[in-house]
């Protein structure tokens, strides 16, 4: 475990927010999650080094990685397409670097809209998946093995950005990397929200140790600007599946598994579907959970935070 500062303003000082465990897959805690005394920002401290964070990330059930071990369609989803067709322009598309890619869902989607599409991902096996089942060009590691030989008109970080020791130093590089009119679009949980106030320490999105750092809209508009990227657009949604989840988190964590993990990081088994019935549970929740969550996102209070901002101008 390693002490860390402020990533956003280099401050030592910080007070306690929660303490928490890891619900998801177990890796041996309790960890604290603290907040800057002196610009609010939210993060894990202390927390584990570099060489103990692969551990945190199961590979046959961490969410980015299930289409790597499926035996079902690679076909990109709903959201894949909704978030590519969004970012195709009217005219010729770019070239498109996604941080963090992931089983390349995103990517495939995107290829197919004509974008040139290059990924990073520390995960060799999704990095494999990617090239041999949907044919993309994706490097192994991280946003800092991309060098500046390409120029990219648009990066993308899905829920990335907080997995990242230093988002200072990643965004920083993300601009390095990006076209003189490019765009940066990314995804990070919202501290702010509604979900976060309601469910505290059981927030399924403080994820620790995989989460490093938490954001609000105060914070992530301070660090972009810091980085010399101007905002377009910040949106605080989430889908409805979000708010449905943590209520069937919280139930299963009180009821069935008494504070247990719900999977052990060190398994290699990969996570059977659910049962008839626990769908069918599943779908009464969204359904329940469609209006409070439609409601939070109008007040912008939703549990995640989009956002897209351009490389400043130079003067």
């Amino acid at each position: 475990m390693e002490t860390v500062t402020c990533d956003l303003c280099g401050s030592q000082e910080a007070h306690l927010a929660y303490r928490v465990r890891d619900t998801n897959y177990g890796t041996p805690g309790p960890f604290s999650i603290v907040r800057c005394s002196r610009c609010e920002l939210v993060y894990l401290n202390p927390r584990p080094v570099a060489a103990e964070l692969p551990a945190a990330y199961p590979e046959t059930c961490y969410h980015p990685f299930r289409a790597v071990f499926s035996a079902t369609s690679v076909a990109p989803g709903s959201v894949q397409w909704k978030r590519a067709q969004r970012l195709t322009p009217a005219s010729r598309p770019g070239r498109v670097l996604d941080v963090g890619c992931g089983d390349g869902l995103f990517l495939s989607a995107m290829q197919k809209l004509g974008w040139a599409c290059v990924g990073i991902e520390p995960n060799r096996k999704a990095v494999e998946f990617a090239h041999t089942r949907l044919q993309l060009d994706v490097k192994e590691g991280d946003l800092f093995a991309i060098n500046d030989e390409l120029e990219f008109d648009l990066i993308t970080m899905w829920d990335v950005l907080e997995h990242i020791p230093s988002p200072t130093h990643a965004l920083r590089h993300a601009n390095m990397l990006l076209a003189p009119d490019g765009r940066l679009v990314l995804s990070v949980p919202n501290w702010d929200s509604f979900e976060r106030q309601l469910f505290r320490e059981r927030w399924i999105a403080l994820d620790a140790p995989r989460h490093l750092y938490h954001f609000s809209s105060r914070t992530i508009t301070r660090l972009l600007r810091k980085c010399d990227f101007e905002i377009e657009r910040l949106q605080a949604a989430a889908p409805v599946l979000s708010l449905a989840s943590n209520v069937l988190r919280l139930g299963g964590d009180l009821v069935f598994r008494h504070g247990e993990p719900k999977a052990s990081a060190a398994s290699d088994a990969p996570t059977s579907p659910p049962s008839a019935a626990r769908q069918a549970l599943i779908r009464a929740m969204h359904l329940l959970m469609t209006l409070p969550n439609l409601a939070a996102n109008l007040v912008q209070k939703g549990a995640s935070l989009t956002i897209m901002a351009r490389k400043a101008s130079r003067p």
